[in-house]
C-alpha cells in the first residue's frame, strides 16, 4: 500500500470516527450520522478501488513497452542481397532505422575492376539498389553511415581521381554523401593529405553536429599517415585537430557520440614499422584525451547513454576485446574467442545495460580465411551467437539495432581471389 492509498485510507477512517463520536452525543441522529459514515467508506474504498485499476493498468502498459523496447532474437538469418558487382560486393556500414526501413553502404566491382559506390535500401520485403555518385574516375568506395532521420542521412569513405592499375599507387580523396529523403548527393570535403584521404567513419549528435574519421598521406613520404577528424556544423564540413601519438602512422577508425560534450574516437597509432598502439579519445566539448591505450589492440566503440558503452575489437593474443564503460572507467569483461583463431570484434550495437551486439570475424592466420562471429551481451556476460554458414571466407564490418527493431548485421562472404559477395545477417 502507497503513502497516498493511507492517507486515503486513514482520512475516511477518522471521518467516520468524527461522525460516529458525534452521533454517541446526540442520539437523536444516531441513524443519520450511521448512514453516512457508511457511505464515506463506500466511497474511499472505491477511490482505493479505482486508484488499483490504475496502477495495474500502468503496469500492463510498462510491459508492453518493455516487450516492445526489447526485440527478441531467437537466431539470424541469411537476407539476400541486390549484389550488382561483377566479381566483388561488399558492405561495410549498417543503419536500422525501423523493421522497414534499412539502408547498408559498401562498394562493388565494376566491369573495369574499379569500385562503385554501393547503397542498398530495404523495405521490409527486399534490398533494391540506390542510386549513389561516384566521383572518382578509380575506385569509389563506402565504408560507413549515420542517420539523423529518415531525409538526413550521411555516408562516408573515399574516391579515387585516376584508375587502377597493378603497377600504379592511385591517390584517394575523401568522399561524403548525403541522403534527403529523395536522392544521395556529394557534400564537397577536406582532402589535407592531397594524395590519401580515407575516411572510416562518422557519428551525429544532431542534425548541426556530426564527426566524421580517417586518416590521410602526403605524396613521397615513406608512407606515413596522421589521423583526420572532421567535423559539421550545419553549413560545412571542416578539419578539426586533435592529439597525434605516433611518428610514424596515425589514423582513427570510428567514432560514437552521445551528446555534444561527450564524442568517442578510436584509433591506431605505431613508431616502428612491428608493432602498432590501439587508442580511445574522449571529447569533453572543450578538448580530447586519451582514455584507453593497449599495445598490438584495435577497438570501436558504442554506447545506449552517457553512463553505458562498449568497446570492442581484439587483442594482440587474438582474443575478443570487450571493455564495458559505466560512466567513471573502463573495465575489460571476458569474451568468447574461436579458438586457434585471431578474433576481432569490428562493430557493436548497444540498447541498454543488459543488451548489446558485437560481430567481426576469425581469421586462420597461417591460411587467411575467415569466419563470421556474432555475440550478444545479456547484462551478465557475453555469449558467440550461432552463425549461419553463407559460403567460404564470411566475415561481418557493421551491427546496429534498435529498441524496437532486432539487430542487422552486414559484410562479405566468398573467395577474395574470385568472388565476394555483400553478407546481410537478420535477427529474427
Amino acid at each position: 500500500m502507497t503513502g497516498i492509498d493511507r492517507r486515503l485510507l486513514a482520512t475516511g477512517l477518522l471521518a467516520a470516527t468524527a461522525l460516529a463520536t458525534t452521533a454517541a452525543a446526540t442520539p437523536g441522529r444516531a441513524q443519520a450520522v450511521a448512514s453516512q459514515t457508511l457511505a464515506r467508506q463506500a466511497a474511499a474504498r472505491q477511490t482505493l478501488a479505482r486508484q488499483a485499476a490504475v496502477r495495474q493498468a500502468a503496469v500492463r502498459q510498462a510491459a508492453v513497452r518493455q516487450t516492445a523496447a526489447t526485440p527478441t532474437c531467437r537466431g539470424w538469418q541469411v537476407v539476400p542481397a541486390k549484389d550488382p558487382g561483377a566479381l566483388q560486393d561488399e558492405f561495410f556500414g549498417v543503419a536500422v532505422l525501423s523493421a522497414r526501413n534499412v539502408w547498408a553502404v559498401g562498394d562493388y566491382t565494376a566491369h573495369n575492376g574499379d569500385f562503385r559506390t554501393l547503397a542498398e535500401h530495404w523495405n521490409g520485403k527486399a534490398w533494391t539498389q540506390v542510386a549513389t555518385p561516384n566521383p572518382g574516375a578509380g575506385s569509389n568506395v563506402l565504408n560507413a553511415l549515420t542517420v539523423v532521420s529518415p531525409t538526413d542521412i550521411w555516408a562516408v569513405g573515399q574516391y579515387s581521381t585516376q584508375t587502377s592499375s597493378p603497377l600504379d599507387i592511385i591517390p584517394d580523396k575523401t568522399l561524403i554523401l548525403h541522403w534527403n529523403g529523395h536522392r544521395w548527393t556529394q557534400v564537397r570535403t577536406p582532402s589535407p593529405g592531397g594524395f590519401e584521404d580515407n575516411l572510416t567513419g562518422v557519428a551525429k549528435i544532431s542534425a548541426n553536429n556530426i564527426w566524421a574519421t580517417g586518416f590521410y598521406g602526403k605524396r613521397n613520404n615513406g608512407g606515413k599517415t596522421k589521423s583526420l577528424l572532421l567535423h559539421w556544423n550545419g553549413h560545412a564540413w571542416g578539419q578539426v585537430s586533435h592529439p597525434e601519438y605516433g611518428t610514424l602512422n596515425n589514423g582513427l577508425g570510428g567514432v560514437a557520440a552521445t551528446a555534444a560534450n561527450s564524442v568517442w574516437v578510436t584509433g591506431s597509432a605505431s613508431s616502428s614499422t612491428t608493432s602498432s598502439t590501439g587508442f580511445l579519445l574522449h571529447w569533453n566539448g572543450h578538448a580530447w584525451s586519451k582514455t584507453v591505450s593497449m599495445v598490438g589492440a584495435s577497438f570501436t566503440a558504442g554506447f545506449s547513454s552517457p553512463r553505458n558503452g562498449w568497446l570492442v575489437g581484439g587483442d594482440r593474443k587474438g582474443l575478443s576485446l570487450t571493455l564495458h564503460w559505466n560512466g567513471r572507467s573502463w573495465t575489460r569483461v571476458p569474451a568468447p574467442s574461436l579458438k586457434n583463431l585471431s578474433n576481432t570484434l569490428v562493430s557493436v550495437t548497444v540498447l541498454s545495460p543488459t543488451s548489446a551486439w558485437a560481430v567481426g570475424f576469425a581469421r586462420a592466420v597461417f591460411v587467411g580465411d575467415d569466419t563470421a562471429i556474432e555475440m550478444h551481451w545479456n547484462g551478465h556476460k557475453w555469449s558467440m551467437m550461432a552463425s549461419p554458414a553463407p559460403g567460404a571466407n564470411s566475415s561481418l564490418s557493421a551491427v546496429q539495432a534498435t529498441p524496437t527493431t532486432a539487430p542487422w548485421a552486414v559484410g562479405q562472404f566468398g573467395s577474395q581471389q574470385t568472388i565476394t559477395r555483400a553478407l546481410v545477417f537478420r535477427c529474427r
